[in-house]
């Protein structure tokens, strides 16, 4: 039963929230649901990573390659929304943005739609669910006692994949953010503090709060760039502006790391113990 089995008690949980929303996303895009969506994919993923350990033999690769078109896809449409949220963060009084950049933005995200409506379209809804019943009867299978020593081994191999990543954290602060997601994701598939207590967990989710808007604004400045060069000329008061914000973004986004280096670093001796 899911009650006596915590993996696949959050295993059919995001499977669910999947079909929720990948349902709505059939009859509309909508904004909240591509969100959902694609969280859903994130802890599909990292609960299909915890194979190897507790089964001895690869991840199903068809189901990830299915999941990795739509959460591709579904991302580009994200970062536009992400670019609308920052902005109105480096608004200075009395210099408006251009007009320009938001009709840019609207017009990328309205080419950007018609892919996310195809893919959807496209999606081979039937494999899928083959794909994750495969899945499901498989973590059916699984003794809690020994599922939970298995992962805890895991995340043992993690941190010290984490350690390692955090030595080049600039470079690497991405991979860092996918293996300490996954690390969560587990921590948080058994009730009670089975290997972490609940500060150390609260302060993981932080650092990965950080490491996603260092993302974010990457995603800004990027896009602004982007506008700048192709819609602008250097003559043109507005260049200045963009550039102005792009090097806001990017001192933030260095706050940020240096922020999120230094909680890593505090935190991964005691958690790397567990």
């Amino acid at each position: 039963m899911p009650d006596d089995n915590p993996i696949l008690r959050h295993w059919q949980t995001e499977v669910q929230a999947f079909d929720q929303n990948f349902t709505l996303l059939q009859s509309k895009m909508d904004i909240d649901a591509i969100h959902d969506l694609r969280v859903a994919i994130k802890k599909i993923r990292s609960y299909v990573k915890l194979y190897p350990s507790l089964f001895k033999k690869k991840e199903p690769e068809e189901l990830l390659a299915m999941l990795r078109g739509l959460f591709s896809v579904f991302g580009k449409h994200r970062n536009i929304d992400i670019v609308r949220k920052l902005l109105p963060s480096f608004f200075e009084k009395n210099k408006p943005l251009p007009k320009s950049l938001f009709v840019y933005l609207h017009l990328l995200q309205d080419q950007i739609t018609p892919y996310c409506k195809q893919i959807v379209q496209e999606f081979k809804k039937d494999e899928f669910n083959k794909f994750t019943n495969e899945v499901n009867q498989d973590f059916e299978k699984l003794d809690a006692a020994e599922s939970q020593s298995a992962v805890k081994e895991l995340i043992g191999s993690s941190m010290k994949t984490v350690t390692k990543d955090r030595k080049h954290f600039k470079k690497n602060s991405h991979l860092v953010r996918k293996n300490l997601k996954n690390i969560f994701y587990w921590s948080n598939i058994f009730d009670g503090e089975v290997f972490f207590t609940k500060p150390q967990l609260k302060n993981l989710d932080k650092i990965l709060d950080h490491l996603g808007n260092i993302q974010d604004h990457e995603v800004l400045r990027t896009n602004l760039k982007n506008f700048r060069k192709t819609i602008l000329s250097n003559t043109i008061k507005e260049n200045e502006l963009i550039k102005k914000i792009e090097t806001r973004a990017e001192k933030k986004k260095e706050n940020l790391l240096a922020r999120a280096d230094k909680m890593t670093e505090e935190s991964i001796s005691v958690l790397r113990k567990k």
